[in-house]
């Protein structure tokens, strides 16, 4: 069995894959929602469903295509590495958010028909970005399912959203062989099959980024409030994909199991 105590770093990850487990989901749509009452008739139809649906099947082809292979090069079996790499890929997406936000913010309810599918494709990049730092980058359906349930992980309005796609996230992890692993491949951004993975993350995105974007359209703070809100949202999203993939890496190397020791398998 695999000590972790001897293992400081190890021990630090599965403290803060505890720690997220155990965490309340993003309090700022539960701020945004008490402080845009007077205007609450737009929460739930200010960013429609099916509008988000249409921003996934174009932004995820756009996500993809925008990743370079070269641009995650470190030793994939080295968690440190991996670490420093997801921290990067979070960085910069939080720099991107906060001056695309803040640039459709300025213009209010017009602004949001550009930022919506940009903020999408953003958070897909940030997922399957991610993934491909800790080595998982398969050109599957069960890894397109898992990138966009990690996103509808993001995105959790409620505990009980947030504990039911960490239980999905759960399931599709069993499902993955072990050849998965490192099978670092062009992405096509096919989403054949995934359509209801696709319409669960957009009924959970259409509340929660309705509630995030309502005070976009205050005149004159809508700049402001956009890159605040925009840099909110994908620090979510970063913080999602570093749980699903952190978890998947500490199965495959460490075999570990949601924190817990898969004896079994460890004696193997």
């Amino acid at each position: 069995m695999i000590d972790i105590q001897t293992n400081p770093n190890l021990e630090r990850v599965l403290r803060e894959q505890d720690a997220y487990r155990a965490a309340r989901p993003s309090a700022l749509p539960r701020l945004m929602r008490s402080l845009s009452r007077p205007v609450g008739f737009l929460t739930h139809r200010l960013i429609p469903a099916e509008a988000i649906e249409l921003a996934i099947r174009g932004a995820d082809w756009a996500a993809s295509s925008s990743i370079r292979k070269a641009a995650v090069q470190h030793d994939f079996s080295d968690l440190a590495a991996c670490e420093q790499a997801v921290a990067d890929v979070r960085r910069w997406a939080l720099g991107y958010a906060v001056t695309g936000g803040g640039a459709a913010g300025a213009f209010g309810a017009l602004g949001l028909a550009i930022d919506v599918p940009a903020t999408i494709a953003l958070a897909l990049r940030t997922v399957r970005l991610t993934g491909l730092c800790y080595g998982f980058g398969g050109d599957s359906e069960a890894e397109r399912v898992y990138i966009l349930d990690t996103l509808s992980l993001a995105g959790a309005n409620s505990t009980e959203e947030k504990t039911d796609a960490m239980a999905r996230l759960n399931r599709e992890r069993s499902e993955f062989d072990r050849e998965s692993w490192q099978k670092i491949v062009k992405l096509t951004g096919q989403t054949g099959g995934t359509l209801a993975a696709t319409r669960r993350v957009a009924t959970t995105l259409g509340v929660n980024l309705s509630t995030r974007k309502v005070a976009q359209l205050t005149p004159i703070i809508g700049a402001a409030v956009g890159a605040g809100v925009n840099a909110a949202f994908q620090n979510d999203v970063a913080a999602a994909a570093r749980f699903g993939y952190r978890a998947r890496w500490l199965e495959v190397n460490e075999r570990i199991i949601e924190g817990v020791i898969d004896a079994q398998k460890a004696g193997n």
